[in-house]
């Protein structure tokens, strides 16, 4: 296979651009920007409390509720978060990717008083600190070694953020560029099974010690794949066959879900399509027997080879691509050619070649036939 025969589908050029850009160098400076601002902010708070101090003493607790317990213990969580930052920046330079310091700042602040603000200047400072941890949580998300980055949360973040992306960047797949699941990759990158439509793409980093397994800037393995189970390719065919996303059919998810027998913890069917959804979500990608309680827990992956997903510096894309799905009509009769996503599940033959029936799974990509690009027709739906 050429890298010429393959291309990114809208869904998957949507997926490709939110890794880039929330693993990029630029989007880390804003990071920076946001955490010097509230280090100003909370430098300001104190200045501008501290003479309150000693009616804040305590026989019991102490000075616990001062702001100068706060600026002796709290503040420095906020100075070692942006310090943490710039290493993170300088480290880019090595090629090098890691997690942010936000989730430990914000349990090192939790565990400090904050009464000696007024309670509007409490929501205030908590408020401008959340803005800044859910910015620092998309980095986190991305280049986390432990994050689990399945369909469904890409399209959460893409409805959140694509007002910022009137254009998208244009994609190569590079077939001659492999990496391999618990391998650090060739280039860093986003990168793509090779096996499946459907699996989840990544970001992987090839700078860092592999060998260092300590490190919090453990070379950047590819993991392993996230994919559908069988309920959740089902699932793609009948609710996302007219969508780009399943997620964005919110009554035919509570429609599949009945069909299924699937009820909630309570033991009640979804009729809310957005509980329908996140229940969707769980039963397409859990390994084993669903479990309501235990959703996210036990996630369906797989190892894989990927191939590096380029981006081309410069070129663009309108991103108004039709929220729907460009398939055919479904049914018998139907025409897909070697590398297009099967379009729909069932039994399909070769129309140049006699080489008998295949069942072929919807998603996957079509067959060669001895290593030559061919036709196939449906013959039989599944």
């Amino acid at each position: 296979m050429t890298t010429a025969s393959l291309e990114l589908g809208p869904r998957r050029k949507r997926q490709a651009t939110l890794l880039y850009h929330f693993a990029s160098l630029d989007y880390l400076k804003g990071l920076l920007t946001r955490v010097e601002d509230l280090i100003l902010y909370a430098d300001a708070l104190v200045s501008g409390r501290a003479h309150l101090d000693k009616y804040l003493l305590s026989e019991r607790w102490g000075a616990r509720d001062t702001s100068a317990n706060w600026s002796t213990y709290g503040f420095p969580s906020l100075i070692a978060f942006r310090d943490s930052v710039v290493s993170d920046i300088h480290a880019r330079s090595r090629d090098v990717y890691g997690i942010t310091g936000a989730h430990q700042c914000a349990r090192m602040l939790a565990e400090y008083s904050l009464m000696w603000m007024t309670p509007e200047q409490e929501a205030q400072f908590k408020e401008r600190f959340e803005l800044a941890y859910r910015y620092a949580s998309r980095i986190d998300e991305m280049v986390g070694r432990n994050s689990n980055l399945g369909d469904h949360y890409f399209w959460l973040i893409w409805n959140e953020h694509k007002h910022e992306f009137p254009r998208l960047p244009r994609f190569r797949i590079r077939t001659d560029i492999e990496g391999e699941s618990g391998q650090v990759p060739p280039r860093t990158g986003v990168y793509i099974p090779q096996d499946s439509v459907w699996g989840t793409p990544q970001f992987a980093w090839a700078g860092g010690d592999p060998s260092e397994h300590g490190s919090r800037y453990y070379g950047g393995r590819l993991k392993d794949e996230e994919i559908f189970n069988e309920l959740g390719m089902e699932a793609m065919a009948k609710v996302g066959q007219s969508h780009l996303w399943p997620w964005d059919d919110g009554a035919g998810a509570v429609e599949f879900l009945r069909a299924k027998g699937i009820r909630d913890s309570d033991g009640e069917y979804a009729v809310d399509e957005r509980r329908a959804i996140s229940m969707l979500w769980a039963v397409s990608y859990e390994r084993g027997v669903y479990d309501p309680g235990l959703i996210g827990v036990n996630m369906t992956t797989r190892p894989c080879k990927w191939y590096y997903v380029e981006r081309l510096e410069g070129e663009y894309e309108d991103a108004n691509e039709p929220e729907t799905a460009l398939a055919p009509s479904r049914g018998p009769g139907m025409y897909a050619k070697t590398a297009e996503p099967c379009p729909y599940p069932g039994v399909w033959e070769c129309v140049e070649q006699p080489v008998g029936h295949q069942t072929i799974a919807f998603g996957v990509p079509m067959p060669n036939v001895d290593a030559q690009a061919v036709t196939w027709r449906l013959v039989k739906t599944v």
